[in-house]
């Protein structure tokens, strides 16, 4: 399958170079490359120029005189690409070898994932290129996100006729990939971060070159949150022990799944034995293809103290930190704690959901979620 990259460049010129250079190094499927010169200096409009007339590869080069912003320049790419699988690259980006191989070939196995990000920034001591031959043996690995990030993602042309392009409204970047995912996550397309390829992401030189990179951040925040609701930040506690049916375990992270795809963060702390809980989750995750996925996290509580612990975490998020905020809901199936979080509430404000591994115990997560929204 034929692929298009899109590069916008603005200025960067020896990141520019080893970004195009690696391309050509470390990609054997066929590719064009469509290179968005967004207003750049002298020095990068002609490197840029002389590649066009002098490579192999095919090349589309679009010149702009002023830098039209990121989006747009992204924008002017997608609409002059018409190959099967678009990807968006950063400039600041080096690809390890085989990477694009890699992203189609899952791209080719999974129809439902319609955004792809490879990993980045693992490399360390080990050359890029020696770093993306170790994290071939991942196969087909991955990990469910609810957005791919920019720096390089594969998409899939269905996804683009279906959704069209990036929302020129976040300007100059920050948010418009979240955007588009929620799009594809709303058009039925998943996001993916694939473990078998591997690209290095520099991170940030344009908007650090642009200067004052968290006003573009806020900006896009901004527009971001007048379009969809923010994600939500569920506590869910549930006992796993001999009383507890496998049907129950896989009620329980079918619904994880669904909060995590609804864009909740998820922490779930689960009281019982730590092994035995980990094997029959195993168990129940292979039988009903439970991806791994970014927003879930596990944790173990052991059965003593059990009520104390949950209810001093609930009580330390109510007066959390940046990074440790607030839940906006906890959902326990135990009577007992229940009652007690819901006696405290004057203390912690967080809404108690008695919830217990039932039929429509996934349905019901779902509707309350949309009741913190305040969705009707």
């Amino acid at each position: 399958m034929m692929c298009d990259i899109v590069i916008p460049v603005w200025n960067q010129l020896e990141s520019t170079r080893e970004c195009i250079e690696a391309i050509m190094r470390a990609t054997k499927r066929p590719y064009r490359l469509i290179l968005i010169d967004n207003g750049s200096d002298g020095e990068t409009k002609a490197y840029l120029r002389q590649l066009k007339s002098g490579s192999s590869t095919e090349i589309r080069l679009i010149r702009n005189e002023t830098n039209l912003g990121y989006v747009k320049a992204v924008n002017q790419g997608l609409k002059a690409s018409e190959a099967p699988y678009v990807c968006i690259m950063n400039n600041d980006t080096i690809p390890g070898a085989g990477w694009l191989d890699r992203l189609i070939s899952f791209a080719e196995k999974h129809p439902d994932i319609g955004l792809m990000n490879p990993l980045c920034n693992g490399h360390c001591e080990r050359s890029i290129d020696e770093y993306a031959k170790h994290v071939e043996a991942n196969g087909d690995r991955y990990m469910e996100m609810n957005q791919c990030f920019g720096f390089c993602t594969l998409i899939k042309r269905a996804v683009i006729d279906k959704i069209g392009y990036l929302d020129e409204v976040f300007g100059m970047g920050g948010y418009d990939d979240t955007d588009y995912s929620m799009r594809a996550l709303r058009a039925g397309y998943l996001c993916a971060s694939v473990h078998s390829a591997y690209v290095y992401h520099k991170e940030h030189l344009s908007f650090k070159a642009a200067g004052a990179r968290d006003s573009f951040t806020l900006k896009g925040q901004a527009e971001y949150l007048k379009k969809w609701p923010r994600h939500l930040r569920i506590g869910t506690v549930f006992s796993i022990d001999k009383d507890v049916t496998d049907d129950g375990i896989e009620t329980v992270l079918k619904t994880l799944l669904l909060l995590a795809r609804e864009w909740c963060w998820v922490n779930l702390w689960i009281i019982g034995d730590e092994a035995q809980a980990r094997r029959r989750i195993e168990l129940a995750s292979g039988k009903i293809g439970m991806p791994l996925h970014q927003n879930i996290k596990f944790n173990f509580i052991g059965k003593k103290f059990a009520k104390l612990q949950t209810f001093v975490r609930i009580v330390e998020r109510a007066f959390g930190t940046k990074k440790r905020k607030k839940y906006d809901a906890v959902f326990i199936d135990d009577d007992k704690t229940a009652a007690l979080l819901r006696f405290f509430y004057p203390v912690h404000t967080t809404k108690t959901v008695l919830m217990k591994p039932c039929s429509g115990m996934t349905a019901e997560a779902g509707r309350i979620v949309e009741e913190i929204r305040g969705r009707k």
